[in-house]
């Protein structure tokens, strides 16, 4: 279940929150951790655009595996999806 706590921020019961930074970058949060993803706003179908690539690291610089990379990017799209919105992922 998701919730929309403030402007560009949505909230999952399930422990993890993603927030628009602007036109460029998404601030995820899991418990007491957060990485910065490279995305980019769009103006067609899908919503925004986000750079797998760039889920490399927790912001203490801790590396993120692969496979909690792929949920990472899961559950950014589930997210989204909860507001209407579909993502491209490169």
């Amino acid at each position: 279940m998701f919730s929309i706590p403030r402007v560009n921020v949505i909230e999952s019961t399930e422990g993890f929150s993603v927030e628009v930074l602007g036109q460029t970058g998404l601030l995820y949060r899991e418990r007491a951790r957060s990485a910065r993803i490279d995305s980019e706003v769009l103006s067609g179908p899908a919503g925004i655009v986000i750079y797998a690539d760039s889920v490399k690291c927790w912001a203490d610089g801790t590396a993120i595996d692969e496979q909690t990379a792929r949920q990472i990017v899961e559950n950014v799209r589930a997210a989204f999806r909860f507001r209407g919105l579909e993502i491209d992922v490169f």
